[in-house]
Order: C-alpha cells, then sequence, then structure tokens
C-alpha cells in the first residue's frame, strides 16, 4: 500500500533537498508538515517533476523560510526557553570534550593511561567550567541575569578548587594503572550520548503563558540584553512596556505574549544589537581557534598531530571571517 505522503521516485531527491534547507530555520513542524504535503499533492495534480513545478528545492525553501518562519518557534528551540534545549547544549559539550579527551590520551600515552588524582582533579574542574558556561548561557537567553551570575559564580569556584586541589595533591599520585585507553574512552563519551538520547525524546514544551507582571519584565529586559541591546534603550522599552500597561489596565502576557518572544523582535531589528552580535561572533569564531591553535603548538599538545591539528584550527580562523562577511549588518541596513 503506498502512503499518500509518500514522494515520486524522481521526486525524493528534490524533497530531501527542500527538508534539508527548512531544518532549523524556525518554521513550526505542524506548518511545515502542512506546506509539503501541498507540494506534494501539486505535483500530483500537474504530473509534472517537482524541479520544474517548482523551481530549485534551496530557491523554493529560502522564500518559505522567510514566509513562515515565526519568532516564537525561534524562542522555543533556543537555548534559555526551556530543559530541552539546554540540556542538547549539555550533551554535545559533554560529547565534544569526551571525544577531544579520548583523543589527546591515544595520541599521548598509546592504548593504555595510567589515571592520576591531579590530572583527573583537572579534567572535572575543566568540565564543570564548561558546564557552567553551557548552564549559564541558557539562563541569560532566558532573561534570568541573577540565576546567570550564580551558576557563573558556582561554577568557578568549584573549578577553581578542583584545580587547587590538583596542585596540592600533586602528580604521582594514581588512581588506576594501564587503564585501556578504549574503554576509558567509552566511558567519557557515554555522558554525553547518554544526555543527548533523553533530551532528544523529550516531549517540546509550549511557551509558557501566564506571567505575573513582575516577571514578565525581568525576563524582557533580561532577553533584551542577552540579545545585546543596549541598556538605555532596554529599559527605555520596558518603560514603554510599563506606560501602556498603567493605561489599559490589563496584564503584560495579555497584552504583548510571551516577553522573549518580544525581546527576539526588538534583537532583531536593533541596529547596535545586531552589529555588537556580529563582532562578537567575528572575534569569537576567530580568536578561539587562535588561541587554541597557539597552545597546542607551545605545548605539543597532540605529539606528532600538533601541526595538522593547529593547521585545522588557523584554517578555522580563517573561514569565520570570510563566512560572516555576507552578515556584516551594516551591508543589510543599506
Amino acid at each position: 500500500m503506498t502512503d499518500d505522503r509518500t514522494w515520486p521516485e524522481g521526486d525524493r531527491e528534490w524533497a530531501a533537498r527542500y527538508r534539508m534547507r527548512m531544518t532549523g530555520k524556525h518554521v513550526p513542524a505542524s506548518v511545515l508538515d502542512e506546506r509539503e504535503r501541498d507540494l506534494l499533492d501539486a505535483v500530483r495534480g500537474a504530473g509534472l517533476p517537482a524541479e520544474e513545478l517548482f523551481g530549485d528545492a534551496a530557491d523554493l525553501a529560502a522564500e518559505d523560510i522567510a514566509a513562515l518562519a515565526t519568532t516564537e518557534e525561534a524562542v522555543l528551540t533556543s537555548q534559555g526557553s526551556g530543559l530541552r534545549p539546554a540540556l542538547i547544549e549539555v550533551g554535545g559539550t559533554l560529547l565534544g570534550i569526551g571525544a577531544v579527551a579520548a583523543a589527546l590520551m591515544l595520541v599521548r600515552s598509546g592504548w593504555s593511561v595510567d589515571i592520576r588524582v591531579a590530572h583527573s582533579l583537572v579534567a572535572v574542574g575543566v568540565l564543570i567550567a564548561f558546564l557552567g558556561w553551557v548552564v549559564g548561557r541558557a539562563n541569560f537567553a532566558g532573561g534570568r541575569s541573577a540565576t546567570t551570575v550564580g551558576v557563573l559564580v558556582t561554577a568557578g569556584a568549584i573549578a577553581v578548587a578542583c584545580i587547587a586541589t590538583a596542585a596540592s595533591v600533586g602528580p604521582d599520585r594514581v588512581v588506576a594503572h594501564d587503564v585501556p585507553v578504549p574503554l576509558l574512552a567509552l566511558g567519557l563519551l557515554a555522558p554525553g550520548i547518554v544526555v543527548l538520547v533523553g533530551a532528544s525524546r523529550m516531549p517540546r514544551q509550549p511557551l509558557r503563558e501566564s506571567w505575573g507582571d513582575a516577571e514578565w519584565l525581568r525576563r524582557f529586559r533580561g532577553g533584551m540584553r542577552a540579545g545585546l541591546v543596549p541598556a538605555a534603550t532596554a529599559r527605555g522599552h520596558v518603560a514603554e512596556i510599563e506606560q501602556a500597561l498603567a493605561s489599559a489596565g490589563s496584564t503584560a502576557d495579555s497584552e504583548f505574549g510571551h516577553p522573549l518572544v518580544l525581546a527576539r523582535e526588538i534583537t532583531q531589528v536593533d541596529r547596535t544589537a545586531r552589529a555588537r552580535r556580529w563582532w562578537l561572533s567575528m572575534i569569537a569564531g576567530t580568536g578561539t581557534p587562535l588561541v587554541i591553535a597557539t597552545l597546542v603548538i607551545a605545548n605539543g599538545s597532540w605529539g606528532a598531530l600538533t601541526i595538522p591539528v593547529a593547521g585545522m584550527l588557523l584554517l578555522s580562523a580563517l573561514i569565520t571571517p570570510v563566512v560572516g562577511w555576507e552578515d556584516r549588518p551594516w551591508a543589510k541596513a543599506r
């Protein structure tokens, strides 16, 4: 029996390209599903190939993204909107750190390694610092400024304590001798995989609908500041909302919807915020690989692979400004 959602064989590659272009572009799943059904019905009704009927899949996807993407969906899938996006980020961080650590051990120690107390404490400290940064970013994106500070301070204190303890213990104390690196690699990769699988199976939560005005305004201001809107501009928008609420006699959520949705809409049109985000992405995308490449070369961390790894990092640093140049905010402003 043929599924009524199955594309004709000759159009499946076109449909796959269309889906790939639409993935992650903030189009609600139900809207995307309905749009694809309409396209399929049109293909069947016309009896023509999709390429001939609609043109290039990438071009059609770009048009559909502009028409169908919503700010609500962007907020719903972004950091700060709930537990699921934060867990996906945490899982990705755990997996990335585990993969790098496993590769380093394999390059430097071969197929077995001694697990030392000091090295383990330093690794835990670095891991806590990374996870604290991820959780702090999620709270900052969600407009929770006070929680962000608390998370970062706590994570920083734990990381410093781990490193200080490692220095006092010294490098000679060994927890286990000749541990197989493949087995240890599995242990390092497993937490990230488990978190990612668990997060992918979590149901998506809808955006919160009920807010107290005080909390709504705090999250609204925090959302704008997370988008790098200047403090004075953010205060001005908050004052406008407060005046509107006073004259309307209604609640903030009933008048203006979700605070982070409105905050995101403002950050997307604020020229100063757009410029700040662009410069920050360029500096981070260029500076971070350069710093890591310098450390890799200075320490010879990757043995025979030091130069290739450093070369890849340097290439990444060069690619970032080239790719990002098309998105420079002053070009879009003209």
